[in-house]
């Protein structure tokens, strides 16, 4: 068998050498840029003094930096952490950022804790459930994928989170801010969305409190709606809460301070200074 080789066409040869530049460059780069991802996350993590171990961090010819097998203490681990446009947050803000975190599992706290001290005051205890209680219902760990999507507009930040926790259900929350910063504290908050999709867990977590409070489901709710009536007092809120109680499905809540405040003047205010709309 004879090979007979043909002479390439010199502009071809250019094509092909550039090509072959660029890809040596672009290699290089992307090389160089994963090492120094590993040595700046190393540094955080030391600086923070936070358990985290990773077994892989590279970038995208995108934007993209891509994290696998992340640990957190020895409790949480998460299977890969997409993080896009990431090279934006080394001098500002970025307009646009997505982060995408698959396969996340969190085992459930099966020690004995005491009721929160605000629950017990309110007097709500009756309807809280521990994460004992939650293990022993099987329960045993959260399994999610979660989405996160942000938004800069000059004065305005917006942030949507997609969380489907599987048995726990599927959560959306919409969050917008003013004055958006690198500082979470000073951003004021415009309003907060969180819809709700239940997958059983409402269902079962009703029918044991009920067996624990030796009532029936019916009791342990017609109990819960009227507490909350004399808490809240806002009819429409009182029967969407009680169809949802009875067919729980989804539910939407709609929170929004009366003018936008930071975080921490939040975190003091009382309910009543809330504009509160629950819809299913």
């Amino acid at each position: 068998m004879q090979f007979i080789l043909h002479p390439m066409p010199l502009f071809r040869m250019k094509k092909l050498t550039i090509v072959m530049v660029l890809a040596a460059i672009l290699g290089g780069a992307k090389a160089y840029l994963d090492h120094q991802l590993h040595v700046e996350l190393d540094k955080a993590i030391i600086n923070n003094q936070v358990a985290i171990e990773f077994s892989q961090i590279t970038s995208s010819l995108l934007g993209q930096v891509i994290i696998n097998n992340l640990r957190i203490s020895k409790y949480i681990h998460i299977d890969k952490i997409i993080l896009s446009k990431a090279y934006q947050f080394y001098n500002q803000l970025p307009e646009s950022i997505s982060i995408n975190l698959e396969g996340i599992k969190i085992p459930i706290n099966k020690a004995n804790q005491p009721i929160p001290i605000i629950i017990s005051t309110l007097g709500y205890a009756p309807y809280y459930i521990s994460l004992k209680e939650l293990y022993n219902l099987g329960y045993i760990n959260i399994y999610a994928n979660m989405s996160i999507i942000a938004k800069l507009q000059k004065t305005k930040l917006s942030l949507v989170s997609m969380i489907n926790a599987d048995i726990f259900g599927k959560y959306i929350i919409s969050v917008e801010f003013n004055r958006p910063s690198k500082s979470f504290d000073t951003m004021e908050l415009v309003s907060l969305q969180l819809e709700y999709f239940d997958n059983g867990l409402v269902n079962k977590v009703l029918s044991y409190l009920a067996l624990r409070n030796n009532e029936t489901s019916q009791q342990l709710q017609q109990k819960f709606i009227t507490k909350l009536n004399n808490d809240i007092k806002q009819q429409d809120i009182i029967n969407n809460l009680y169809q949802f109680l009875k067919n729980p499905k989804s539910l939407t809540i709609n929170l929004q301070p009366k003018l936008p405040m930071d975080i921490n003047t939040l975190k003091t205010l009382p309910i009543q200074q809330f504009k509160l709309q629950i819809t299913t």
